[in-house]
């Protein structure tokens, strides 16, 4: 069974450093992993409500980065998912480490279309 993908939404330009860099330590919106210990991610299902959430202004840079959980760990970085507290459905996967580029199997380009946020490609 191939290992689980899992999202994280970034601007396009936070994403393009990390390559340069080799990794990718933005753990959410104008957060690093070493302020909060880990990488925020989603289920491609929880994007949409992420992305509302975090990106209320609607910026038009946000890509996804789809992310292959077993690259991640094998990479020795651990995947953990939160606990679903509030009954709402899965919890949140967060990467408890840098993730590395090699992980990161697609770049997905979105648009906001009204308040709605869309994956294009």
């Amino acid at each position: 069974m191939p290992a689980p993908v899992i999202w994280h939404i970034t601007e396009l330009a936070a994403w393009e450093a990390a390559v340069r860099q080799g990794s990718f330590t933005r753990s959410t919106r104008d957060a690093d992993l070493s302020e909060t210990g880990h990488i925020h991610a989603s289920w491609p299902e929880q994007a949409s409500s992420v992305a509302k959430r975090v990106y209320p202004d609607r910026p038009d840079d946000l890509v996804i980065l789809e992310i292959d959980v077993g690259r991640v760990e094998a990479a020795g970085v651990a995947v953990d998912i939160e606990a679903d507290d509030d009954g709402r459905g899965r919890g949140y996967p967060h990467i408890k480490g840098p993730l590395p580029i090699g992980a990161v199997v697609r770049l997905r380009r979105t648009k906001w279309i009204g308040r709605e946020f869309v994956v294009v490609a």
